[in-house]
């Protein structure tokens, strides 16, 4: 009894969760799940906090530097105690102490430091433009997906309810056969009319658990997690063309940017023309156990040899360039051919996103009128089908007429549903390309 009761427990926790487990989305909400699960955006979002970094690093670049070092030292024999000016011999210790606080800033290098940073706050800006067209790429391959689970889910339903009337039909037509008002042809062809919905309901589910799952990788969701697809509201709207500006274009924007970093970078070169001028200072002490009062010949004390024994000095130096193996000029010379490339691609993408708005708004065209003429085809083939099927329940037309014009029928339908959501998709695309 105690494990009956566990069994039907469990099998309602599974009823359960089959009803009431199952997700709904949107095409909105996929959008927001894609923003929040998408692992390549937030690949994006971390290379955009690294090009931040980098910034802050080519700032630090123009401050000091400060470094303090210190040594400690025990030698036994021979040496030449530098700071009591000696050689020490014997086998006697010396014990040597020694620190020093240094600082260098580079004053002049020809704007290297600049162009450094000009570089880095641009390579910023471009990690967010690249960041913004890979979501743009995302969001139409989600919109793809999105509707094609969309068209297959109808197709499917739409089939399903086209192989309940035809096993009703072969049923029927079993049964009048039996009773000598049909012929075996009549019942053959009901049967194949059967196999054939059988077949498309097949064909139909197939491909809705595909797109399905496309879909649920493309939202980094677990496979197994049931998930309904919820139709927009109003897939027929208002014909609506955007006017499409090529200065919102992600892909050109990206473009541009690499241009201006390119100029940088060619200023960047320019600079290992210019000489650098450093400058450097140093303060610092130190102590040996070598070190002896002229007078008493007994060691001077520590903290009086750190007084004693300071130093402070300070540096200018200059270093120019006099030559470098062209090295210098022939990375301006690649700098220059890599921006000529840059704007002859800008010219190529210009001229391929023209073409894909020009493309994308003729077919929008075309999709409207063509949704008109197969609607048209599908009112006049249900029209049709209706007018044969009350003819043939008379004896006035024969199966073959009828299961004719249900197939055109039904392939009317088919076209139907798949061109309500290709003209919704169409339009969706050139608002989503004009954002």
């Amino acid at each position: 009894m105690k494990r009956l009761i566990i069994f039907i427990v469990f099998l309602f926790g599974c009823f359960c969760t089959s009803v009431f487990g199952q997700r709904k989305i949107s095409l909105t909400d996929a959008m927001q799940l894609l923003h929040d699960n998408s692992i390549s955006l937030k690949q994006g979002e971390l290379r955009e906090q690294i090009a931040k970094n980098s910034v802050e690093i080519a700032k630090g670049g123009i401050y000091p530097n400060l470094f303090f070092n210190t040594n400690n030292q025990h030698t036994m024999g021979m040496v030449f105690d530098q700071i009591s000016g000696k050689l020490i011999t014997g086998n006697q210790w010396s014990n040597y102490a020694t620190g020093n606080l240094g600082t260098s800033v580079i004053l002049y290098q020809g704007g290297q430091k600049q162009s450094g940073i000009k570089i880095e706050q641009l390579k910023l800006e471009l990690a967010a433009l690249d960041n913004k067209r890979l979501m743009r790429e995302l969001e139409l391959q989600l919109l793809a997906i999105f509707i094609q689970v969309l068209v297959n889910h109808d197709l499917w339903e739409a089939g399903k309810s086209q192989l309940k009337f035809s096993e009703q039909q072969l049923q029927q037509e079993k049964t009048l056969m039996d009773i000598g008002k049909r012929t075996l042809i009549d019942y053959s062809q009901a049967k194949a009319k059967y196999a054939n919905d059988k077949l498309n309901v097949v064909t139909a589910k197939n491909a809705f658990d595909l797109s399905l799952m496309k879909l649920k990788q493309l939202l980094e969701m677990d496979l197994s997690e049931e998930l309904e697809v919820l139709a927009p509201k109003e897939l027929l709207v208002n014909s609506v063309l955007p006017i499409y500006h090529l200065s919102s274009d992600p892909y050109l924007k990206v473009l541009d940017k690499q241009i201006e970093i390119g100029e940088a970078q060619v200023k960047l070169s320019r600079s290992s023309y210019f000489p650098t001028i450093t400058l450097n200072g140093s303060y610092g002490t130190n102590y040996s156990s070598q070190r002896q009062n002229l007078l008493t010949g007994n060691t001077i004390p520590f903290w009086n040899q750190f007084n004693q024994n300071r130093t402070l000095s300070g540096s200018l130096s200059l270093s120019i360039p006099i030559f470098d193996g062209l090295k210098t000029k022939f990375t301006i010379r690649n700098a220059k051919l890599n921006q000529q490339s840059l704007r002859y691609e800008k010219e190529k993408i210009k001229r391929e996103r023209l073409q894909v708005i020009s493309q994308g708004e003729m077919e929008y065209q075309a999709a409207i009128e063509e949704r008109s003429a197969i609607l048209a085809t599908y009112e006049a083939n249900k029209m049709n089908y209706e007018g044969i099927s009350e003819r043939y329940k008379v004896g006035k037309s024969s199966s073959i007429d009828l299961y004719k014009a249900m197939t055109e029928f039904n392939i009317s339908e088919f076209k139907l549903i798949t061109s309500t959501h290709a003209l919704y998709y169409k339009r969706q695309f050139l608002l989503m390309i004009n954002n």
